[in-house]
């Protein structure tokens, strides 16, 4: 009997792995099954709650910018330079949702923003951002339509966050993978993944928060008008 060929050892199976179980993880905290998102898609918030969820997901923006930032790595500084860009985008949003950006945030928000910075080099950041980035297009997209649909809102300054979220985080995923793929041969995946699961629950936390806020309860004394 003919030996079988063997299977060349491959730099790929870490990161196929990667990517596998990351995909599970990014459908157990799929946002978009959030019932704030689910309420913002059937055009239920009222302006009070779409001012809120505007000023504490501002610490989110402004969370993944310094995560790239703080990288120290020359392949993520023009990454990190554009999300940094991004904040002003958001801000525009924030303007037209009547948003108090300067209040503090509330501890679900403090907690994502911890999460979406919890990388100590590089390869961590770069888990971090690839799963928030990856499922930004949906989310954006999902997002601009219902703010053209249901609140009033124009294409224009007021949405280009969502507008230019909606495709530019596919070439920032894009980008963000092949980098990950590169350098995650020896990498410690439980540790990545445990830092793309938090990042992903954070974000649904911080919308829990939101929620909490809309039903007076938490220890945030802020809460969005009815």
């Amino acid at each position: 009997m003919p030996d079988l060929p063997r299977q060349p050892p491959t730099k790929e199976r870490p990161a196929v792995e990667f990517f596998d179980r990351l995909e599970a993880i990014r459908k157990r905290w799929n946002v978009l099954e959030h019932p704030f998102y689910e309420r913002w898609s059937r055009g239920e918030l009222s302006p009070g709650e779409l001012a809120f969820y505007a000023g504490e997901y501002r610490h989110a923006v402004v969370a993944l910018a310094e995560a790239l930032e703080s990288a120290d790595d020359a392949a993520l500084a023009e990454h990190g330079a554009e999300e940094r860009g991004h904040v002003a985008l958001w801000d525009a949003f924030a303007a037209a949702a009547g948003a108090e950006t300067a209040r503090p945030p509330r501890p679900e928000t403090e907690a994502c923003r911890e999460a979406f910075t919890a990388g100590v080099d590089p390869l961590e950041t770069l888990a971090t951002t690839y799963a928030i980035e990856s499922a930004q297009p949906a989310i954006s997209g999902t997002k601009l339509h219902g703010l053209i649909t249901h609140y009033g809102f124009e294409e224009g300054p007021a949405t280009e966050y969502f507008s230019l979220h909606a495709e530019r985080d596919v070439e920032h995923a894009e980008e963000s993978r092949l980098l990950i793929e590169e350098r995650i041969a020896d990498a410690d995946l439980e540790r990545l993944l445990a830092l793309a699961e938090a990042a992903l629950r954070g974000n649904w936390e911080l919308l829990d928060g939101v929620e909490r806020a809309r039903l007076g309860e938490g220890p945030d004394t802020a809460s969005p008008p009815v």
